[in-house]
């Protein structure tokens, strides 16, 4: 037995084909009542979901400290927790990961330089979170889909693409965007 499902607006149809016997074929159609309009909205929502492809992003902390001064790194996001990083000068530490169906990923870091001086920033955010830094983007402006930040003594940069730069020949500026803060 084969089984095709199909729907026309609040009813479902199933085409049963059986194999009669010989070359005989029957062909039963019948229809019955939708499950409810929220149930198949449910499915076709999981089923967009589920064939929507996601840009992987990468995020990447380089380490530029002066004096071979060890970075403390602490990301996480609403799901993940990615443990506290240690990074050595002129390394680095990269994450990967794929943007949510809804576009609301959000990572964040804790850093710090020495035991005076720290950061709290987002360090990736999708297009649902522009608001919360003045409307800038980050994925109009990354390169390569990849959010790089440089440490340095004076602050984090963020490494983005100069403004109306083509998109084959990425010319990048180097941003201030954080300052260090004293700890208290």
């Amino acid at each position: 037995m084969f089984v095709v499902i199909c729907s026309r607006r609040d009813q479902w149809f199933s085409s049963s084909l059986h194999h009669a016997e010989g070359d005989k074929l029957k062909k039963k159609v019948y229809c019955a009542k939708a499950m409810g309009s929220l149930h198949v909205k449910a499915i076709f929502l999981l089923l967009a979901i589920s064939i929507t492809p996601s840009t992987a992003w990468t995020v990447r902390i380089v380490n530029r400290l002066s004096n071979k001064k060890v970075l403390f790194a602490h990301c996480k996001s609403g799901d993940d927790d990615l443990g506290p990083q240690y990074i050595k000068t002129r390394d680095e530490f990269k994450f990967s990961f794929r943007v949510n169906f809804f576009r609301t990923t959000l990572f964040w870091c804790n850093m710090s330089k020495d035991k005076k001086s720290h950061a709290s920033l987002d360090v990736f955010w999708s297009f649902s979170n522009a608001g919360k830094h003045g409307g800038f983007d980050l994925s109009t402006w990354a390169v390569n889909e990849e959010a790089l930040w440089i440490v340095r003594d004076d602050g984090i940069y963020l490494w983005m693409k100069a403004p109306g730069w083509p998109e084959d020949e990425p010319y990048v500026i180097e941003t201030l965007f954080r300052r260090w803060e004293p700890k208290r």
